[in-house]
């Protein structure tokens, strides 16, 4: 029954989010998908992802999030690495299979010192893409269809530091943003942040927040530390989960949720690749020997974005990690 339920769910969740609608010509993206099996890995072959388009530094360190647009079928990413400003804007199209270099933002023009850690985060519904410069009181908004950007109200009186958490919760109408155990929520109706929980037991900086659609929820927490973990439900109501086998955060983990189940992946820097089923509050470890990139050692230099009418995650490396694009089944059916 209650996978039933997890399968009406994101069914409900992709046509709400316009992910699926009349038949479109095949995309190397989804021929990809449709031939992995549960469990699988393939490189995606595309055009234009290259050192030219990620710059002679790192910018996807200190990060693990891109945003998939169903609407318009493309992965989103902003990020820049220590040495290099200001931060870069990338995209990823599936009907062309290429990579571009979008303009960078004016807002980011000035930024000296940057990374993107778990601050890119989208509503689908709307066709919204929003970034959070960390260590800042600002949250950018970025009309895909339009091309343009604008800025929410300043979250006035909430702490600062790097490694922040953004991330947008349908159900609610607004974002929620993590820092050091305080959880604020901008509210789209009322055009305002509040503060919805504070104290939290969790690491200081690094934080992660995921929004889960199979389950309805934002699992948030860990951090450099910390394996601390909890849900946000739709209600508002946090509930403690059970602490993570491995630390959480960006530096420890790539953290994502699979689109078909629900489960959340962890890939860690010692080599583990786990999964965290919600409804049942336990973690089990996952085959690592078939992973189309190095891991142990270091979760930097991998990104995630959930493809939700493809049933796949997209993970795109930078030169360390190789240069790759690639895809990752984990549960079957696209649901």
């Amino acid at each position: 029954m209650h996978a039933l339920r997890c399968r009406l769910a994101v069914a409900f969740w992709l046509v709400a989010w316009g992910a699926v609608g009349a038949a479109e010509p095949m995309t190397e993206l989804g021929k990809a998908a449709a031939a992995l099996k549960p469990g699988a890995w393939t490189e995606l072959k595309t055009d234009g992802y290259n050192r030219e388009l990620l710059g002679n530094h790192d910018f996807l360190v200190y990060s693990d999030r891109a945003a998939w647009d169903p609407r318009s079928e493309q992965v989103l990413f902003i990020g820049q690495d220590h040495l290099k400003p200001p931060p870069r804007f990338i995209t990823y199209s599936a009907k062309t299979n290429s990579w571009k270099a979008q303009p960078t933002p004016a807002w980011a023009e000035p930024l000296k010192w940057f990374h993107a850690y778990e601050n890119n985060a989208i509503d689908a519904g709307k066709g919204l893409f929003f970034h959070h410069p960390s260590a800042s009181r600002i949250v950018h908004q970025y009309d895909i269809a339009k091309n343009s950007w604008t800025t929410l109200p300043e979250l006035t009186g909430a702490g600062t530091g790097h490694g922040t958490a953004l991330e947008y919760f349908p159900e609610m109408k607004g974002l929620v943003r993590v820092l050091n155990g305080t959880v604020h929520f901008y509210s789209e109706d009322k055009k305002s942040w509040s503060v919805l929980k504070d104290k939290l037991t969790m690491g200081p900086y690094h934080n992660v927040a995921i929004y889960n659609p199979a389950h309805q929820c934002v699992i948030l927490g860990g951090g450099n530390g910390s394996s601390d973990l909890y849900k946000l439900d739709a209600a508002g109501k946090f509930t403690e989960l059970k602490k993570a086998p491995i630390g959480l955060g960006i530096g420890q983990s790539v953290l994502t949720v699979d689109p078909a189940s629900g489960d959340l992946l962890a890939l860690h820097k010692d080599g583990k690749f786990l999964a965290y089923h919600p409804a049942a509050d336990s973690w089990k470890e996952l085959p690592a020997d078939n992973l189309p990139f190095a891991l142990k050692g270091s979760s930097h230099s991998i990104v995630a974005a959930p493809i939700a009418n493809h049933g796949v995650t997209l993970f795109f490396t930078s030169a360390g990690k190789g240069y790759k694009v690639c895809l990752y089944k984990h549960a079957a059916g696209k649901n």
